[in-house]
């Protein structure tokens, strides 16, 4: 039957894992989510108090890092 072109069912299961659009997409999106945190981390540290990205200053005293 492969003659015309059809496999058996199941037939996959011996294949090993292969890479697809999908797969690509995904690691494309990891990484575009990785350096969004890169950027959101350094833009954070040079408006949180002590140059610490995690610290909340106060609203009447906002002071701006260099």
């Amino acid at each position: 039957m492969s003659q015309f072109g059809m496999n058996m069912p199941g037939g996959q299961g011996r294949r090993g894992p292969q890479l697809n659009v999908y797969t690509g997409l995904l690691f494309l999106a990891v990484v575009a989510l990785a350096t969004a945190c890169g950027f959101m981390y350094v833009g954070a540290a040079k408006l949180g108090a002590g140059g610490d990205p995690f610290t909340v200053q106060n609203p009447k005293d906002i002071k701006f890092a260099k």
